[in-house]
């Protein structure tokens, strides 16, 4: 909750601006999803509104931590410790005049809107575009890996009970940093506007423009959904018999499994699921992880190598968990960098169009 710009005693207008184009791409999204005429409103709503609990019960969590980490920096410098209730209604003064807690609040709101329409899209409308691209993907991953298919590379490297259980959890461990990245922007110094805006407009780019506009492009099931979408194809087969015997050599559950079987299950049903759909091409989770990373590198060198390790794992872990076709994540690589370049420009231009800060403008 850093240092902003007041202009006429009231917002640091940078983030009025960044909010409302960032809302309105969503808006957007969300009526497009809804005009389908595929997704039930009420339905809509109530996942809505289970999403609104989830962001705001991630966003209390952060909060307290973040007034924790305040309180003690707080201390340092004056050398005494904070009275708690006067620490935080200064603090919130403080939120309230440098943008009237927009900052503060459109991180979860951000995060509860678009997910909620993508998992309505996801489930609802895009399957209309069939699974079409899955023999091509199938056939040039191949060729990517001079005749082998990807997943045979994979399990050769890691192909133990122990080390497909860990790719397994560390796979489904990428739900913390895709929601904790995005609230804790909500509690970040005024100073990174640019990084928050770039940050978040690239959020949005990657849910909608690669999971939603580009997966209908190119819309395809995935390895693991190969044999039910498209027809027989004995090395997916046998890359899902491998799965099953580390599930059961491992003693513990895999949450791939798990979660395909449950989504397999549930293709077609009038009802909206929670993580309900199936898609592969490009992967949203790949683009998210290197969206991570990319962001990472701008905090630090070292937590962006360290979070470019996991981008990497989680590359890998496509593969070998049968989500994925090695080119989703690839292609996806590709498209986020874009719209990380892209939104970094259009950052840049918000924080340029700021008026002037008035003299003896208080700080929040």
């Amino acid at each position: 909750m850093g240092a902003g710009r007041q202009v006429e005693g009231m917002t640091d207008v940078r983030e009025l601006k960044g909010a409302a184009l960032g809302a309105g791409i969503v808006a957007a999204y969300m009526a497009l999803v809804l005009a389908s005429g595929r997704v039930d409103p009420g339905m809509f709503g109530r996942l809505l509104v289970f999403y609104l609990g989830t962001s705001f019960a991630l966003w209390t969590f952060v909060l307290g931590f973040a007034l924790l980490v305040m309180m003690v920096r707080a201390g340092r410098k004056t050398g005494k410790e904070p009275f708690l209730l006067r620490f935080i209604v200064t603090t919130v003064q403080q939120r309230w005049h440098r943008d009237r807690f927009v900052s503060l609040l459109w991180p979860p709101v951000l995060f509860a809107s678009l997910l909620a329409s993508f998992n309505s899209f996801k489930q609802m409308v895009l399957p209309i575009a069939g699974f079409t691209w899955d023999p091509m993907l199938a056939a040039a991953d191949k060729a990517l890996f001079l005749g082998v298919d990807p997943w045979r590379v994979t399990h050769a490297l890691f192909g133990s009970a122990e080390a497909t259980a860990f790719i397994d959890r560390s796979y489904h461990g990428w739900f913390v940093p895709m929601s904790l990245g995005l609230i804790a922007c909500a509690f970040m110094a005024g100073s990174t506007f640019r990084l928050r805006t770039q940050y978040m407009l690239s959020y949005i780019g990657v849910w909608i423009g690669i999971g939603s506009i580009a997966a209908f492009l190119m819309p395809s099931a995935g390895p693991c959904f190969y044999e039910s979408f498209v027809g027989q194809h004995a090395s997916f087969n046998e890359l899902l018999q491998r799965l099953a015997w580390a599930q059961s050599e491992s003693g513990s559950t895999m949450t791939s499994l798990n979660n395909q079987a449950m989504l397999l299950r549930l293709h077609g049903a009038d009802k909206l699921i929670v993580g309900g759909g199936i898609s592969a091409m490009p992967s949203v989770h790949n683009g998210l992880a290197i969206l991570f990373a990319l962001a990472a590198f701008r905090l630090h060198r070292g937590i962006g190598w360290f979070v470019a390790s996991y981008a990497a794992l989680i590359w890998i872990g496509s593969i070998h968990l049968g989500w994925h076709y090695a080119l989703d994540g690839l292609i996806a690589f590709a498209m986020t960098f874009a719209l990380w370049i892209a939104c970094g420009r259009i950052a840049a231009v918000l924080d340029r169009d700021e008026p002037a800060p008035r003299p003896l403008a208080a700080t929040a």
